[in-house]
């Protein structure tokens, strides 16, 4: 390995943004570079005296720092420091997510996919808390976002002229589109909705040709039942409140539920 250590990489590494284990790789990358004096190897070079965040948005860019490993720990990074160390690591993070997101933007319009006001307003509203790791995913987020519109993406799928790569950029976000289109666009749908319909429709028959309950099936919580217990409390009650010298001439019922009480 290598024994010079580029200093932001070795600061990043204090700063707890990577992992022990992704800086020996970055080292071990470094080195393999060094030794390629002709550009054989298909890999971005990290510029002689890179700062912080272009170190940084360089390991993300090769995929020596994992993306969702990388944001999960920026999640976390409240739970470890606070105050200025807290904010000196986020907008670090931030600074190189908006880099990359930058550049991804900017490949867009190196490729005449999209104008000098797109590119602008894209730059505007770039997303800070995610990447968008290619070219591909950048002009979906401009999809979404409608600085790219439907009728103008059309117009690039169709279109005669233009580079490869940004044929291969247009073809896949159109694949991409295809494959994330709203559920009720999406295969199979429409056969589960008929099924689901057609399952109510012969449970709403089955009910309707159900035979009413006889007077017998009804259950007893549902008669008329006299409770005992109730009668004793209410004819105590009511001769409580009985004038003196008047008869007790009282037939008392305690029904339930409002039922219909028994002729007498």
């Amino acid at each position: 390995m290598t024994s010079h250590i580029p200093p932001a990489l070795g600061e990043l590494r204090q700063l707890g943004l990577i992992t022990a284990i992704e800086f020996d790789e970055a080292m071990a990358e470094l080195e393999i570079l060094a030794l390629d004096e002709e550009d054989d190897i298909d890999m971005p070079r990290l510029a002689a005296g890179a700062g912080l965040a272009d170190t940084l948005a360089w390991l993300l860019r090769t995929d020596l720092l994992p993306q969702d490993g990388f944001l999960r720990r920026v999640q976390d990074l409240s739970r470890q420091h606070g105050g200025a160390d807290l904010l000196e690591r986020q907008r670090l993070a931030a600074d190189a997510l908006n880099l990359l997101n930058r550049q991804a933007i900017d490949t867009l319009y190196d490729e005449d996919l999209i104008n000098q006001w797109q590119r602008d307003a894209a730059h505007a509203s770039l997303p800070a808390d995610r990447l968008l790791a290619s070219p591909i995913a950048a002009l979906r987020e401009m999809l979404r976002q409608g600085t790219v519109t439907a009728q103008q993406f059309e117009v690039l799928r169709t279109r005669q002229h233009g580079s490869e790569l940004g044929r291969i950029i247009v073809d896949a976000a159109a694949r991409q589109a295809r494959q994330e289109g709203p559920i009720y666009a999406r295969p199979g749908t429409w056969v589960m909705a008929a099924l689901l319909l057609l399952l109510m429709a012969f449970a709403g028959r089955a009910i309707v040709s159900r035979p009413a309950p006889s007077a017998a099936a009804v259950p007893v919580a549902e008669q008329g039942v006299e409770r005992p217990d109730l009668q004793q409390r209410a004819a105590h009650a009511v001769e409580s409140a009985r004038l003196p010298g008047a008869g007790a001439d009282l037939s008392i019922t305690v029904v339930q539920d409002a039922a219909t009480p028994p002729v007498r």
